[in-house]
């Protein structure tokens, strides 16, 4: 059972930085967006929309790298009692 328990945690390991990394990508996109718009001046509304959804996604990805570290912690538990 330990077996697969560390197959599945290495599958979510890797599927939580995927996530991460697809967030990060959507951040920057969003970061572009903010000084594309801070260079027309005209557009504070929108601006401060982008900036609230780049906080929200700010904190995502804070909390899936919480996430991130307690599957490494879990998979580094499994892997020494197997080794034990």
């Amino acid at each position: 059972m330990n077996n697969q328990e560390l197959e599945d945690l290495i599958l979510d390991l890797f599927n939580v930085q995927q996530a991460i990394l697809q967030l990060n990508f959507i951040l920057s996109l969003i970061q572009a967006e903010i000084v594309r718009l801070s260079a027309e001046e005209n557009n504070q509304e929108e601006i401060d929309a982008l900036v609230q959804e780049s906080f929200i996604i700010t904190q995502v990805i804070l909390q899936l790298t919480i996430i991130l570290s307690m599957i490494q912690a879990e998979i580094v538990r499994l892997s020494t009692e197997e080794a034990a």
